[in-house]
C-alpha cells in the first residue's frame, strides 16, 4: 500500500486532527494482505482500461465495507476513502422527496461548498465534501434536479445519522458544520493509532520485546529474560497485538460504526 517508513514514527494519521472513526478504520484494512491484493488487482484493472475507477472502488466498497478510491492518480489517499452507507452511520443519504410532505428545494450543488470527490459508486452518486473538522460522506439516490429528502434509516446508531444530517443541514444554511459524531476521544485514537505501529512493526519483523521497548517503555531492553516473560510490558504488547490483528481482518467494522 503507501511506501513503507519506520514503524517506530508515529503513523501518518496521527498528524490529522480532523481524524475520524473511518480514517482510522482504512488504516487497518490497508494492512490486511488480503484486501492489500485485491486492491491491486482492482487498480492494474482501471489502468489497463478494464473497468472504470469508481466500478472498481465500488465492488471493493462492496467486498471489504471501506475502501481506497481506486484511482491509479490518487491511490492510498486516505481523504478519499469511502465506506458503504449501511455499516458508517455518519454517512448522509439524499433521495427523492416523496409529494405530499411539504416543499423541498432541489440540491444546490454551490451550497455544498469544497466537493473533495464525486464519484459514481452502484446506483448512488456519492460526494465527499471537504471540512476542516472532518470531511462528510454523502450518498444521493436518483437525479440531482429533483427535491431532495434526507433519510435516516431506523438501525445501527440512529443518533450519528441525525448529527450527520445536522452537519449537512448547517453546511446548506452557510454556517459551519462543526465537529463530526463519530470522532475518538483522544484516549481511543492514541490507542488505535499505536495498535497500526504494533502491526508495521511486527511486519517489519520487531519482536514482541523490541515492540514493548520502542512503544510501551525502554525500560525493557534492560530486563533480563526472566524479568520480560514476567513482565507486565510482555502481557500487555501481546494483548496489543491479539487486539491490531483483529482489528485488521474484519474488526475495522466496529470502528467504521463509531464502536
Amino acid at each position: 500500500m503507501p511506501p513503507e517508513k519506520d514503524w517506530r514514527a508515529p503513523p501518518d494519521e496521527a498528524g490529522d486532527e480532523a481524524l475520524q472513526y473511518c480514517d482510522i478504520a482504512i488504516g487497518y484494512v490497508s494492512r490486511n494482505s488480503r484486501y492489500h491484493l485485491d486492491y491491486r488487482r482492482a487498480l492494474d484493472r482501471v489502468r489497463r482500461g478494464v473497468i472504470s475507477a469508481d466500478a472498481a472502488t465500488a465492488g471493493l466498497v462492496q467486498r471489504w465495507g471501506v475502501s481506497y478510491h481506486a484511482a491509479p492518480t490518487s491511490a492510498f489517499d486516505r481523504k478519499l476513502a469511502v465506506a458503504r452507507p449501511d455499516l458508517a452511520p455518519d454517512s448522509i443519504i439524499l433521495a427523492p422527496c416523496l409529494d405530499g410532505i411539504g416543499a423541498a428545494p432541489r440540491l444546490d450543488m454551490a451550497m455544498l461548498g469544497a466537493v473533495r470527490a464525486r464519484m459514481k459508486i452502484g446506483d448512488f452518486l456519492h460526494f465527499i465534501l471537504a471540512d476542516t473538522e472532518g470531511d462528510e460522506h454523502v450518498w444521493v439516490a436518483g437525479a440531482l434536479d429533483v427535491p431532495m429528502a434526507m433519510m435516516v434509516p431506523v438501525g445501527i446508531n440512529p443518533l450519528a445519522r441525525l448529527a450527520a444530517a445536522e452537519r449537512l443541514c448547517r453546511r446548506l444554511s452557510g454556517m459551519a458544520s462543526g465537529p463530526p459524531a463519530l470522532r475518538p476521544p483522544p484516549f481511543r485514537r492514541e490507542h488505535l493509532l499505536t495498535l497500526l505501529q504494533v502491526l508495521d512493526g511486527q511486519r517489519a519483523g520487531a519482536t514482541q520485546r523490541e515492540l514493548a521497548a520502542s512503544l510501551i517503555h525502554r525500560r525493557v531492553r534492560r530486563y533480563t529474560t526472566a524479568e520480560w516473560v514476567e513482565s507486565p510490558e510482555r502481557k500487555r504488547i501481546r494483548r496489543w497485538l491479539k487486539e491490531a490483528v483483529e482489528l485488521r481482518d474484519g474488526g475495522y467494522i466496529r470502528l467504521l460504526r463509531g464502536d
